[in-house]
């Protein structure tokens, strides 16, 4: 659960406006109070996957078109004592993101959409267009070679990670 708190102008928090917020939901807000009360601790695991997790080298093929689908390529790299998963990605130049792998079966590969792409404990993995990779879907603007973004790639463990994704006609 991710609980964002705002506080009065000397640091303290409103622990009333809380309460108020929730009004029926006092189990909820009684919840936060305590928490806010004692301090909200993140389990040390929880805290070391977001930290241990880096994503490196994300990048885009440019495209002089509009409304078509293009892969997101990038490496991450998982330090942490568990593994992760990615569960979406947000990009402002997309309308939509799927999250695909290549099936070699029978014929020839052929892409599938996946619930999640897993993210091994202590490894390193590279999304590429012949395995996993993240599909923009419905491109809303021209991609032009040398331009920059950031996207929102979001882990089950690691919570949001934002990443600079790269526009190139070459990785």
């Amino acid at each position: 659960m991710t609980a964002v708190a705002t506080s009065s102008l000397d640091g303290a928090v409103d622990r009333a406006g809380w309460a108020a917020l929730f009004g029926r939901s006092r189990s909820l807000a009684l919840g936060l109070v305590v928490g806010l009360a004692g301090g909200i601790g993140l389990t040390p695991g929880f805290a070391a996957a977001g930290d241990a997790l880096q994503v490196t080298s994300a990048w885009v093929p440019a495209s002089d078109e509009i409304g078509i689908d293009l892969p997101l390529l990038m490496t991450i790299r998982n330090d942490a004592a568990e593994a992760d998963a990615i569960l979406r990605v947000r990009c402002p130049f997309a309308n939509f993101s799927e999250k695909h792998t290549v099936d070699r079966g029978e014929g020839a590969p052929a892409m599938r959409e996946v619930k999640s792409i897993p993210v091994p404990q202590n490894k390193t993995i590279e999304l590429k267009r012949d395995g996993y990779h993240v599909m923009l879907l419905q491109t809303r603007q021209k991609l032009v070679d040398g331009e920059t973004f950031t996207c929102a790639v979001v882990f089950q463990k690691a919570g949001t990670k934002e990443t600079e994704v790269q526009v190139s006609r070459m990785p």
